[in-house]
């Protein structure tokens, strides 16, 4: 009896914890949509977590499209650059940390290993630095090589941090992969409620972040970056500290 009712608990416990995971991979995609917005409407047709747009952005550069028509190539290969760079610093910070269990720890299910939140709060640093330069300079489009460098390493990261957790069709960088995902699931009736809400939630989300984004600019300029950057603390917060449940049940 008791193993019936540890094991109907366990399950219960499992998709309590992936409902708080994809809950948490909801927000970041938001974070990632409010970054995208302030970095493309400052500083020009560059981007810092989709770089599909960013190669494309270089191919115009290339061919000799200028500002304001097209990109900067410098400050796209900056993004670049940086990007691939975060996503590399991820690996060995996720190799360090690979002891950690994917979803069990000493009994306790969290909402993912420890060591995503890890690579996340590097990116966090990051995104503080960027926070800190844009809120003290006098103009920060003056500095957009140095703030898209920042804003492009923090996405590498966060990019990485979420593959490694190997959740279909979701990275909360870029959203092709989401949306592919979700017009094929739909056109063959394959997919679970709960990866249908995923897919779905996480773009709608990225949208409304690029909203606020974009409202933020326009109202409360000096603090736009704020918001993604209060929004991954929290993440990173209730993915560390709060167990979803622990499976040392009593008889």
């Amino acid at each position: 009896m008791y193993d019936r009712v540890a094991d109907r608990a366990a399950v219960h416990a499992t998709q309590a914890t992936l409902a708080v995971r994809d809950w948490l991979l909801v927000a970041l995609s938001f974070s990632t949509g409010a970054y995208e917005a302030i970095c493309f409407l400052t500083f020009g047709k560059v981007f810092t977590a989709f770089q599909t747009g960013n190669i494309l952005f270089l191919g115009l550069g290339i061919a000799g499209t200028r500002p304001p028509a097209g990109p900067n190539p410098v400050t796209v290969i900056i993004s670049l650059a940086a990007f691939a760079a975060g996503a590399a610093l991820a690996m060995p910070v996720l190799k360090a940390f690979d002891g950690d269990q994917e979803i069990e720890d000493n009994n306790v299910i969290q909402a993912w290993p420890r060591r995503v939140s890890v690579a996340l709060a590097i990116a966090l640093i990051l995104q503080v630095g960027f926070f800190a330069v844009w809120i003290t300079a006098s103009s920060p489009a003056d500095l957009a090589y140095i703030l898209v460098a920042l804003g492009a390493f923090a996405m590498g990261l966060q990019m990485n941090a979420i593959r490694s957790l190997h959740v279909p069709g979701v990275s909360t960088t870029a959203f092709t992969a989401t949306f592919i995902e979700l017009a094929s699931g739909v056109a063959t009736w394959s997919l679970t409620a709960p990866s249908a809400r995923r897919l779905t939630a996480t773009m709608v989300s990225t949208a409304t972040g690029a909203l606020l984004g974009d409202w933020m600019l326009s109202h409360a300029h000096p603090y736009a970056p704020a918001v993604p950057v209060i929004v991954l603390a929290v993440v990173i917060a209730i993915a560390w500290v709060i167990p979803v449940f622990t499976r040392q049940i009593e008889a």
